[in-house]
């Protein structure tokens, strides 16, 4: 699956009503208390739109609204492990990945637990109050989403043939200082040359300087609606 040379694909910006962490509202389990489901959305940055104007690596900062500061970390403690360069090398991994079923590289370009407990975790709504949600629980939750999201995704396009002709993101930029997310991905493909629309074949994505990497695997079904 050669990709020298190729184009980069349509980048749109679509503003539906989905949480950041790549699922549908409403999704997670009714028994969770309400304060919970708030942490999950949270851990995923849905407190409100970025702050365009600010640089995405900036000194410690308490944004209005946010209510709390976020700690600038050095360049050594942001570096990823697995990252791509640039959106449009994420997407041919998540190509080369599903045509050679590749589970080993599809997990290693997710964010990884030291970098989600030692960068995303402290800038995220959910570590601060009224919530002040542990790290081991926002973590244990979202692992096994993500990787149930891996696994159905291989079971789906493995062995297939996927290109990624567009993405768009449901939700606005958001800076948090020493990472941008962009939330909740939908992309149209060709899987063996048939044209499908508005698939989830990722959630969110996390971009420091010119590192990127996937926030999570949805884990529910990407059929178009």
């Amino acid at each position: 699956m050669g990709r020298v040379g190729r184009a980069p694909v349509e980048t749109t910006r679509d503003r539906g009503g989905y949480p950041g962490r790549g699922g549908r509202a409403g999704r997670r389990s009714p028994w969770l208390p309400v304060a919970w489901t708030a942490a999950l959305a949270a851990t995923t940055g849905c407190g409100g739109p970025a702050d365009r104007s600010a640089p995405a690596l900036a000194a410690a900062d308490s944004t209005a609204g946010r209510g709390y500061v976020i700690e600038a970390l050095p360049p050594e403690r942001l570096r990823l492990q697995g990252a791509t360069s640039s959106l449009n090398d994420l997407l041919r991994t998540v190509e080369r990945g599903l045509a050679e079923s590749d589970t080993a590289r599809l997990y290693d370009l997710m964010i990884s637990e030291r970098e989600y407990r030692d960068i995303l975790y402290p800038a995220f709504p959910a570590a601060h109050p009224p919530i002040n949600a542990s790290f081991e629980t926002l973590w244990v939750l979202q692992y096994g989403d993500a990787y149930r999201g891996l696994h159905r995704i291989l079971a789906r396009y493995g062995g297939h043939e996927v290109r990624v002709t567009a993405i768009r993101f449901n939700e606005p930029d958001q800076d948090f200082v020493n990472f941008v997310l962009h939330g909740t991905s939908r992309v149209d493909v060709t899987v063996d040359g048939e044209p499908l629309e508005n698939v989830r074949l990722f959630g969110s994505v996390v971009r420091i300087a010119d590192q990127w990497k996937v926030l999570t695997y949805p884990d529910h079904p990407d059929d178009p609606e």
